[in-house]
């Protein structure tokens, strides 16, 4: 034979071994192809729904199945009941956090098949509403919103709109996360937008509010949305921007400027069922902005009254692993409310003061630590990093720390300290940070605190003493024996 017949038959050899192989490649696809089908099909049958454990076991095997799904994928209703759909979903939500499978892998190989929900009708071919979905129990968990986009493209019905037991909706769950594009759908379909969750009473408008969705409260708004509208607790929309932990008076200006063309006027005074204001509201929560935008936006502080220690500074409650970071933060945030407060002309009076020490002696303010004198002559990283950050035009946070007490606080007003700690303190390293934090957190509030003991300690002594000697005394003080003085005498006298 020549070797160019033997080339040509070797080359036919080659290639029907290829052809033989993408054959077996294709049969042994094509077979485990069709097993997922049929293995889909199969556990969908011989589980009872009636037994909670085989439905988990059901769940489980689905998700496998569907994590190494190949080839086409399924008619989901030619295999699941709606309502067993239905759970499934729901399933995967509440399995968020499964360390095997987790992610909502079911929620999206569902929205991959195009599954879309269709509402059942009753006897006069009206939708029913009244149904739990896996909307309703996402929303009612905040790190499940990232389930929320890929749910709607499966409930995708913005006509219906579902709502629980409690009275929660499709449409409460788009505004309170912020589903800007599916809000949209609903209200061009005619929903109201004023329509209140039954259990609690919240408007679309609240839980908009509540998470600080800028976009939902604005279409919201301008789609008639009630500025006025109070929940169970006598909440209004004031009411609640006022109990979040953010001082942006962006909130306030847009139920001003949006709210005001059907419901005049926004009632900036409104009590809750406790008797509490927005501006009572804006103070126990430490929020200047808003305290200022409040009172400029017609809010009586002739009739103010001081929070009550029940609720001041209770958005503030939680504990923190960087203390020394919280509290110094939020002895800068109280004292600079009460700047504001006495700038537009409120007297703080005894009781109001007792309620802000009790405060910071709840909060633990008055602790001191002697990492600081260490590293303010022995850690050179220390001494550079602080002479890099100024607290104002000629003083860095290293010459602050270095002050007494009483010539720092001569050196700085609040509104210095707020500014600092809102701009530039949380930039600063967090070693050489946390060693100032208390130093820093005696300096902010000695002169709230020395004022204040100052009052209480010459009626303590009936008058006795000239203040040039209450001020010598007090310079080897310090706030936490300042702050007992005061309320040895604030005891006394209740």
């Amino acid at each position: 034979m020549s070797s160019s017949s033997s080339s040509a038959s070797e080359s036919d050899d080659h290639d029907q071994t290829d052809g033989q192989v993408d054959f077996f490649v294709y049969l042994y696809r094509f077979c485990i192809v069709n097993d997922f089908l049929i293995e889909l099909k199969s556990i969908s049958e011989t589980v009872n729904w009636e037994i909670e454990e085989e439905k988990h076991t059901l769940f489980n095997r689905v998700q496998f199945l569907i994590r190494n799904w190949e080839g086409p994928l399924p008619n989901l209703r030619d295999i699941f009941r709606i309502e067993e759909i239905d759970w499934l979903l729901t399933e995967d939500v509440k399995n968020k956090n499964d360390t095997i499978y987790g992610g909502y892998k079911f929620v999206r190989f569902v929205v991959k098949t195009g599954y879309k929900d269709e509402p059942k009708i009753n006897e006069v071919g009206k939708p029913l509403l009244r149904r739990t979905t896996a909307v309703h129990h996402a929303s009612r968990h905040c790190f499940l919103t990232d389930a929320l986009p890929n749910l709607f493209k499966i409930y995708n019905r913005f006509d219906v709109n579902y709502t629980d037991e409690s009275g929660l909706s499709h449409f409460h769950a788009a505004c309170k996360f912020g589903l800007k594009n599916i809000v949209e759908k609903f209200l061009e379909l005619g929903q109201d937008p004023n329509c209140v969750v039954d259990e609690t009473g919240d408007a679309p408008l609240h839980l908009a509010l509540e998470m600080g969705n800028t976009n939902v409260v604005k279409m919201l708004l301008r789609n008639d949305a009630d500025p006025n509208l109070a929940n169970a607790q006598a909440l209004t929309p004031l009411h609640i921007i006022c109990q979040r932990d953010d001082d942006d008076e962006n909130l306030v200006d847009m139920l001003f400027e949006l709210g005001n063309h059907k419901y005049q006027p926004v009632r900036v005074d409104a009590g809750d069922k406790l008797g509490r204001t927005p501006l009572q509201l804006a103070v126990a929560n430490f929020l200047p902005n808003l305290f200022n935008v409040l009172l400029d936006r017609g809010a009586d502080l002739s009739s103010f009254v001081f929070p009550t220690e029940g609720y001041f500074g209770e958005t503030f409650s939680r504990e923190d692993s960087h203390f020394d970071d919280i509290t110094l933060l939020l002895a800068s945030d109280t004292l600079i409310i009460v700047e504001r407060l006495e700038k537009r002309g409120y007297e703080l009076n005894r009781a109001s003061a007792l309620t802000i020490i009790k405060y910071f002696s709840k909060r633990r303010m008055f602790e001191i630590s002697t990492d600081l004198d260490t590293k303010l002559y022995d850690d050179e990283e220390f001494i550079i990093e602080t002479k890099k950050w100024m607290m104002n035009s000629s003083l860095s946070l290293y010459d602050v720390v270095r002050l007494q007490p009483k010539k720092a606080e001569k050196s700085f007003t609040y509104t210095d300290y707020y500014q600092f700690m809102h701009q530039d303190y949380f930039e600063i390293a967090e070693e050489p940070r946390l060693a100032c934090a208390t130093h820093m957190r005696e300096i902010i509030m000695r002169r709230f605190c020395r004022r204040w003991a100052l009052d209480s300690f010459l009626e303590l002594t009936g008058y006795q003493l000239p203040i040039l000697c209450c001020e010598i005394i007090f310079e080897k003080l310090m706030n936490k024996d300042l702050c007992s003085i005061f309320m040895a005498v604030a005891d006394q006298s209740s």
